[in-house]
């Protein structure tokens, strides 16, 4: 199987002479066409105005600079009603008009700009010996034209910081196809509804959970709402869990009681030193929930709450977001290789 070959110059220009130095190859070509095409009328053309010296910077060879000397031509448009008198032959296949670098160099060195930016792909351009300043390349990425958006179905939603606890935005992602669609320069519900709003063709939304769109639950998918069940808003599956969570001693419980009649142990109750315990520190978790909702009547936010309680904010947000102090889960007790031999080990001692 023979694979893709990219030919050492462009199959428009021929060598005339090889020019090798120190630190770069010099490449003297000229083209091969006799004739060449008017950009304004389409009018074909051999007769030759004058010639000038074009400098083409190329893909490099062996680690050196690759440097084209192109001994291009200008044209007389033979269209007596074309108003292009004169003008310069097009070479598609090889560079740009005006450009200073070959096609295949520029698509190289877009792809550098493209994937580690401007400062950091011009000295990773000068390693691989296809120097670029790191404004050139960012000038290359901005004038890089997109491919035509296609309309988004599952899109995630969050937040990105213009400067770290003061100023943030918002960011929206297409999930599908793993690429930014809008930067948004607020963290608003409004303004992410509104931008909702042009795309109905959504159908799932990943949010944040941060609190200006937890606080204010579909508020940043409202145009979806009527149309469908919001299937990516956590509120139902965050609510089921508080729900079981708040059930979880009567669960654990009976499954205790389960193991002890399985087992014929009916030494499986837990400890009163340890259920007063436990009963103590949830009456503490429940006046601390009580204070933060005394403090929340009042008009302050959680982030003014948290200092007077001794409590981190996402603490506080996160508690007034679950309508109640949480039901802290207790380590599952751990199983060794012995457990199976602690029986045995008493009858041999009997």
């Amino acid at each position: 199987m023979l694979h893709a070959f990219r030919p050492l110059i462009s199959p428009e220009l021929s060598i005339v002479q090889i020019l090798p130095q120190a630190e770069r190859v010099v490449l003297v070509a000229r083209p091969k066409a006799m004739d060449s095409c008017c950009p304004c009328c389409g009018h074909r053309t051999r007769r030759v105005h004058s010639h000038y010296m074009r400098r083409l910077s190329d893909l490099p060879w062996q680690g050196r600079i690759v440097e084209i000397q192109l001994h291009a031509r200008r044209f007389r448009c033979a269209d007596p009603r074309c108003q292009r008198r004169i003008f310069t032959e097009r070479l598609p296949e090889t560079a740009r008009p005006k450009a200073r670098r070959t096609s295949r160099l520029g698509e190289s060195q877009l792809a550098i700009g493209f994937a580690v930016g401007g400062a950091p792909g011009s000295r990773l351009s000068d390693r691989l010996a296809m120097p670029v300043s790191g404004d050139t390349l960012l000038r290359m990425v901005r004038a890089a034209g997109c491919e035509p958006q296609q309309a988004p179905r599952v899109v995630g939603i969050d937040d990105w910081a213009w400067r770290k606890g003061q100023r943030y935005g918002t960011i929206i992602c297409d999930l599908e196809r793993n690429r930014v669609l809008d930067l948004l320069p607020d963290r608003n519900a409004d303004a992410v509804a509104s931008w909702l709003e042009r795309y109905p063709g959504i159908e799932i939304i990943a949010r944040d959970r941060a609190g200006v769109y937890r606080g204010r639950p579909s508020r940043c998918a409202r145009c979806n709402a009527g149309r469908r069940p919001l299937a990516s808003s956590p509120e139902p599956g965050r609510r089921l869990r508080l729900a079981v969570g708040r059930q979880r001693n009567a669960g654990n419980a009976a499954g205790k009681a389960m193991t002890s009649e399985m087992a014929g142990n009916e030494d499986a109750k837990p400890s009163p030193k340890l259920d007063c315990l436990r009963r103590s520190r949830r009456n503490q978790r429940s006046e601390l929930y009580a204070e933060i909702l005394d403090w929340r009547e009042a008009g302050l936010s959680p982030r003014q709450i948290a200092p007077r309680i001794g409590m981190n904010v996402r603490t506080v947000e996160r508690w007034l977001a679950a309508g109640g102090e949480p039901e802290h889960r207790r380590p599952p007790s751990r199983s060794v290789l012995t457990d199976p031999f602690r029986d045995l080990s008493g009858d041999m001692e009997n």
